[in-house]
């Protein structure tokens, strides 16, 4: 098992296109939802979303730039390639 967080994500998808024009809460959801389905078996670490690694002053900061906080996922380290391929999806929606 991996830990890892929305914040991570997002960023990749930001650095991947920064025109992406899904909010950080449109692809938290997504995220969390490919994560979580009966498939893929990830696990939320906790109830409440944790300070992303930049915290909540970078200057970047926004609904359409990098998330203030996200939520974070235990699962299967095998998953990642699959993942960054959804990610890279997301990343020209």
């Amino acid at each position: 098992m991996i830990q890892m967080g929305n914040d991570e994500f997002i960023l990749y998808i930001r650095k991947k296109n920064d025109k992406c024009s899904l909010t950080n809460d449109q692809l938290g959801k997504m995220i969390w939802i490919w994560l979580m389905n009966k498939k893929h078996k990830g696990q939320k670490v906790n109830d409440k979303p944790e300070p992303a690694i930049w915290g909540d002053t970078a200057k970047n900061v926004s609904e359409n730039g990098l998330p203030k906080s996200a939520t974070q996922f235990k699962f299967n380290r095998n998953l990642l390639p699959e993942l960054y391929n959804y990610l890279d999806e997301l990343a020209v929606m």
